[in-house]
């Protein structure tokens, strides 16, 4: 399942369906790509009508986007909870659970990239937006951090953290070796000096 339904719906319910078409649009979108499906095949597919599609996801963008979202991409609430901390510890505790994250959806991730790089416009803004809301969630970890300078520029530090993140991720989808984890620490230990006062 995506998503445990947090709502108690009855089997054809809204919920129900929802998570329905969520469930057939990754299959469909792992057996042929996000760009040979077509919204009329995805509704035959789950079993909705083409209209009953469009009320849940008004197009493939917020469907795609909606996917991710069910893997809780895009949200910060996991920031909102991580105790304040200097920046290398934050650093690490944070980049450790989102490779982690990366990891376990190995291929779910892969696909989305796939589609992206092979052109998929509904796939590519997903990413795009996606990759905007990760930095701004990087932003809010050094924020929060109790040895943070007042003059850290803590853009350009989401940035890194986030293209050396998805490049650790792109290794590991090369060679599956886990302990690449620990280059997190040496990361860390190297980008927090610039950031503290």
């Amino acid at each position: 399942m995506i998503r445990a339904a947090t709502a108690t719906a009855t089997a054809g319910g809204t919920t129900g369906t929802r998570e329905r078409i969520l469930e057939t649009a990754l299959r469909l979108y792992s057996e042929r790509g996000t760009a040979r499906v077509s919204m009329r095949e995805l509704a035959e597919a789950a079993g909705v009508t083409v209209p009953g599609l469009y009320y849940h996801f008004a197009s493939k963008a917020e469907l795609i986007q909606a996917l991710y979202q069910a893997r809780g991409y895009g949200n910060r609430e996991e920031v909102e909870h991580a105790a304040p901390g200097p920046v290398a510890t934050r650093i690490v505790e944070q980049a450790r659970r989102e490779f982690a994250r990366l990891v376990a959806d190995e291929h779910f991730m892969r696909l989305m990239q796939r589609e992206s790089v092979f052109g998929d416009g509904d796939a590519l803004e997903v990413g795009r937006r996606l990759g905007d809301e990760w930095r701004a969630r990087w932003r809010d970890v050094l924020a929060g951090s109790s040895d943070l300078s007042a003059g850290a520029d803590v853009t350009k530090a989401a940035d890194c953290i986030a293209t050396f993140l998805w490049g650790l991720f792109v290794e590991f989808l090369n060679d599956h070796d886990e302990s690449l984890v620990s280059r997190i620490d040496d990361f860390a230990a190297l980008i927090a000096p610039g950031l503290t006062s």
